[in-house]
């Protein structure tokens, strides 16, 4: 008589042991995704429809929610490669505006792998012996302002004036001329959505010439204002802890 055979043995009781470390997977998967959409610049549609892909994906979000707010995003976060590849485009903007409009005497961008700097004569900015700034530079400003909200570096912006005393109510030396124009130039700035805590402030009055005062021209020269940005060590420490 041939042997019965033995009935196998019945699988464990719950899921299968593989599931745990699959589902541990998708987790730390959605984490890693997670925390790279906050280290970026995440436009509204982009987001998304990145988390719609993730819905469909892994079945575990609700097909109905509220929209994130994140149109106010902290630039610093976008990292330093993609922060660099923006100012570019912007600087590039705003040289084609400056030749555009024949003002490229008027303005001078400097850029090195460490700093922006901008010096903007006084003739384009401001009426002589006045801090307040002309309407016609609104839009020029405009643009240095999306450059300095593209990563959250300190921005530090000086007035400088020629030799000439000026003696009015309101400007009783060339310090505080020189210094309500660089505040005019902050406020600005401030209007078109830069922090204003990033700013620092400086009056040189004509104490620092670049130009010989002699000369109308020299003196022309001198009256400027300054923005000097500080690109790479603010772009690290603000990426890199304890940096």
């Amino acid at each position: 008589m041939p042997r019965k055979k033995k009935c196998p043995e019945c699988p464990p009781a719950g899921s299968p042991a593989w599931m745990a470390t699959f589902c541990d997977m998708s987790t730390l998967l959605l984490t890693f995704f997670v925390l790279l959409m906050s280290m970026a610049t995440i436009e509204q549609v982009k987001f998304t429809l990145a988390m719609n892909s993730l819905r469909g994906a892994l079945g575990i979000m609700s097909a109905t929610g509220t929209a994130i707010p994140i149109t106010r995003m902290p630039l610093v976060q976008i990292g330093t490669a993609r922060a660099e590849q923006e100012i570019e485009q912007q600087l590039q903007e705003l040289q084609e505006m400056l030749r555009s409009g024949g003002i490229s005497d008027d303005i001078r961008v400097h850029q090195s792998s460490d700093v922006l700097h901008f010096t903007i004569s006084e003739n384009y900015l401001f009426d002589s012996g006045s801090a307040e700034v002309k309407q016609e530079a609104y839009e020029v400003l405009g643009i240095i302002a999306r450059i300095l909200n593209t990563v959250s570096f300190n921005v530090r912006i000086e007035g400088h004036t020629d030799n000439i005393p000026i003696h009015t109510v309101r400007f009783p030396s060339n310090w505080e001329l020189s210094f309500a124009r660089s505040l005019s130039i902050s406020q600005r700035f401030a209007t078109n959505g830069v922090d204003p805590s990033r700013f620092q402030l400086v009056g040189h009055g004509e104490f620092r010439p670049i130009a010989d005062n002699s000369t109308p021209q020299g003196r022309a020269i001198n009256r400027r204002v300054e923005i000097f940005v500080t690109l790479r060590d603010e772009i690290r420490s603000s990426l890199m802890p304890g940096g």
